[in-house]
């Protein structure tokens, strides 16, 4: 190997791991909605844009404000409600979370690969577009998804004001782990999300239907990362 393949080779050495938490640690939100949606028979989409918006953008859809933090879940979720009733469809909150409850898929693996791979002294940390509710409860909230007595930096958008696919919120966590972008996986099942990791410079991987496929993918970044084709 010639010493500039060397260098480079070196310089793609994965330091740290960032995570999403919803729809990576459980059920994906496009799967939640997919099955409120079948019930009424609807296009996911339109139903995904009605809760959420163009989760592609961050705009100031209502679910995009409540993420960044400017409105709480009691002031946005009624306008979340008459967007679905404009659908013919009746959504409480108690029936989204429901919802995200039905999700049967196993995602163990992805706690013991984090675990693994943090006691093999690669950095750990969240980068979540969450609501500020969502993180508190007796039982810790979406803190207890995942374990986090390994995860090293948190920046969850309703603290910090920003949200994904806004590359700001990549360059916070990056100067909070202390890494280059290069250095940094990134792991979310909203593929926007991965593209605009992937634009700042961060390695990504998309989290699909299948968790173990992901985390063989991620295992093969930390293990080769030259060697590694986007999906």
């Amino acid at each position: 190997m010639d010493i500039s393949r060397a260098r480079e080779q070196a310089a793609a050495v994965i330091e740290a791991i960032c995570w999403d938490v919803g729809g990576v640690f459980s059920g994906r939100p496009i799967d939640a909605v997919g099955r409120v949606a079948a019930d009424h028979g609807l296009p996911v989409d339109t139903v995904f844009a009605a809760v959420f918006g163009p989760y592609h953008l961050d705009g100031d859809h209502v679910w995009h404000r409540l993420e960044r933090g400017e409105v709480s879940l009691a002031e946005a979720w009624p306008q979340v409600e008459s967007a679905v009733a404009e659908l013919g469809i009746d959504l409480s909150l108690a029936d989204f979370f429901r919802r995200f409850g039905e999700d049967g898929t196993d995602r163990a693996i992805v706690s013991e690969t984090l675990v693994e791979l943090h006691d093999r002294g690669i950095a750990m940390a969240v980068i979540t577009n969450n609501v500020a509710e969502f993180g508190s409860g007796e039982n810790g909230g979406w803190r207890s998804l995942l374990p986090m007595e390994r995860i090293d930096v948190v920046v969850d958008s309703s603290a910090v004001g920003v949200r994904k696919p806004d590359p700001a919120i990549y360059l916070h966590a990056l100067a909070e782990l202390g890494a280059p972008a290069e250095r940094v996986a990134f792991v979310d099942d909203m593929e926007a999300n991965v593209e605009a990791a992937r634009a700042v410079g961060m390695r990504g991987v998309v989290m699909g239907a299948d968790p173990a496929a992901a985390m063989e993918e991620l295992r093969a970044l930390v293990d080769d990362p030259e060697d590694v084709t986007p999906r």
